[in-house]
C-alpha cells in the first residue's frame, strides 16, 4: 500500500475533513504510523484472555485491546465493540491478541457503539457465535445484512430493551456516526447503560466530554465505567475525544465506584505519544485521590467487581 493510498483511506475513518491544516494532521498519523511498524514488531500481550465460567458470579472483565472488552455480567457474557483485526487500515495493531475470537464460543450479546471502523469490524463479527444478539446503533443495520446474525437490534437514544434479564438503555454520548467522510447515510453513535440484579455497568464507547454520563449518575449507582483516554491531539479531535483529565472528570461526576480505561495502547490513530494517555490519566489521578478507583488493565488483563 502506498503512503498516498493510505493517507486517503486512513481519512475515511475520520468525519469530514474541511481545511489542508486537518489534511497535514492526518498525514502526520499515517507518517507515524509507518515510522511505528518499521520499527516495532508487534508486541506480545501481557496475559492470554480467559474466560470465566457462567458459574462464577459477579462482574469479571478481561481486556481484548482497543475498546473491546469481554465481560461476564453475573453468569451473561457480553462483548463490546469487537475488533480482533491486525490491521485498521495504515494502523497495524500495537499489541497482539490475548485471544482469538473463534475461541469466544459462548456469547450473550454483543454490543456496538457507532461504525466507525475501529468499534465495529465486520470481519471480527463474522468470527463470533451468530447466535448472539447483535446490538448496534440506529441506521447501520447494511453493515451486516449479508451476514447470518440473527438476533440483530438497532438502538436509538434513550431506547431501552431487555435480553436474558440484562436491562440496556443506549443514550447519546459527544461523537458522531458515519462510517467515513464519503458515508451518506445517517447513522446513531451509542453509550450504553447495563444493569443486572442491581449492577449498573456504563460504557461510554467513544466521546468528548459531556455532561450526559453526570445525568446517568443521579438516579443510580453506577458500579463500573469504561472511558475512552486517547485520539486527543491534535486539537481538533477532542469535540468527539476526551483527553484523560477529561475521561476522569466524566467517571467522577457520574458517581461511578471503579472506572477502567479504553481505547489507548492498541492502535494509532493520533498525535499524542502511545503511553502517554495512561501517564496522564495516573497523574490525574493522584492529585484527585481516585488512583485506588482506576483500574488499568494491560492486554489480556482481567479484573473483578469486588462485590
Amino acid at each position: 500500500m502506498s503512503s498516498i493510498s493510505a493517507f486517503l483511506i486512513l481519512m475515511m475513518a475520520f468525519s469530514s475533513i474541511s481545511s489542508c491544516g486537518r489534511y497535514g494532521d492526518l498525514a502526520k498519523i499515517v507518517a507515524k504510523n509507518i515510522a511505528y511498524e518499521v520499527s516495532h514488531p508487534i508486541q506480545p500481550p501481557k496475559a492470554e484472555l480467559k474466560i470465566p465460567p457462567r458459574a462464577n458470579p459477579g462482574i469479571h472483565v478481561g481486556w481484548v485491546g482497543h475498546s473491546t472488552f469481554l465481560i461476564s455480567f453475573y453468569g451473561t457474557y457480553l462483548l463490546t465493540d469487537p475488533n480482533f483485526a491486525e490491521r485498521l487500515f495504515i494502523a497495524r495493531r500495537v499489541v497482539g491478541l490475548p485471544i482469538k475470537p473463534e475461541e469466544i464460543r459462548e456469547l450473550d450479546i454483543i454490543l456496538v457503539t457507532h461504525a466507525h471502523y475501529d468499534h465495529f469490524d465486520v470481519g471480527s463479527l463474522k468470527k463470533l457465535p451468530k447466535k448472539s444478539h447483535l446490538i448496534i446503533p440506529r441506521g447501520s443495520v447494511d453493515l451486516v445484512s449479508k451476514w447470518p446474525f440473527l438476533k440483530v437490534m438497532e438502538m436509538s437514544w434513550e431506547d431501552r430493551k431487555e435480553i436474558q434479564n440484562v436491562q440496556i438503555e443506549a443514550f447519546r454520548p459527544a461523537h458522531w456516526g458515519q462510517r467515513s467522510f464519503l458515508d451518506n447515510k445517517e447513522r446513531g453513535y451509542n453509550s450504553y447503560l447495563i444493569s443486572k440484579q442491581g449492577r449498573h455497568i456504563l460504557f461510554a464507547g467513544d466521546t468528548g466530554y459531556t455532561p450526559i454520563f453526570a445525568q446517568k449518575g443521579k438516579n443510580i449507582k453506577i458500579d463500573l465505567a469504561f472511558f475512552p483516554i486517547t485520539a486527543y491531539k491534535p486539537d481538533w479531535f477532542r469535540r468527539n475525544h476526551a483527553s484523560p483529565e477529561e475521561a476522569l472528570q466524566m467517571f467522577i461526576e457520574s458517581g461511578a465506584k471503579f472506572m477502567i480505561p479504553m481505547h489507548w495502547g492498541t492502535f494509532i490513530l493520533s498525535h499524542e505519544p502511545l503511553t502517554e494517555p495512561v501517564e496522564r490519566l495516573k497523574k490525574e489521578a493522584r492529585r484527585l485521590g481516585v488512583d485506588n478507583r482506576v483500574i488499568i488493565l494491560e492486554h489480556g488483563e482481567t479484573f473483578t467487581f469486588p462485590d
